[in-house]
């Protein structure tokens, strides 16, 4: 976690896509578990930002299509992905 204020866990994620899957359906999931966070934020590139940078870099669009098709789980907390650009 990159850092924790008022139990919300923010992650910035600009590396591989299974890094940003990670944060949002394991990391902040156990951190949740342990009671560090209620809720997370996680910051990713949109994907013309992502497409200016080294190959293998997830962006924002794909990340909520797969959250989507995914479907919830029992185990979810509430994170809100942010998209940025440059």
């Amino acid at each position: 976690m990159d850092f924790v204020k008022n139990r919300v866990g923010v992650e910035v994620q600009f590396g591989k896509y299974a890094f940003m899957v990670y944060n949002v359906c394991a990391k902040m999931t156990i951190f949740h578990k342990k009671k560090y966070i209620d809720v997370g934020i996680e910051i990713v590139p949109i994907k013309e930002f992502a497409d200016q940078m080294s190959t293998g870099v997830s962006y924002f669009e794909q990340l909520v299509w797969d959250l989507e098709e995914r479907g919830v789980a029992d185990i979810d907390i509430p994170v809100l992905i942010l998209g940025v650009s440059e």
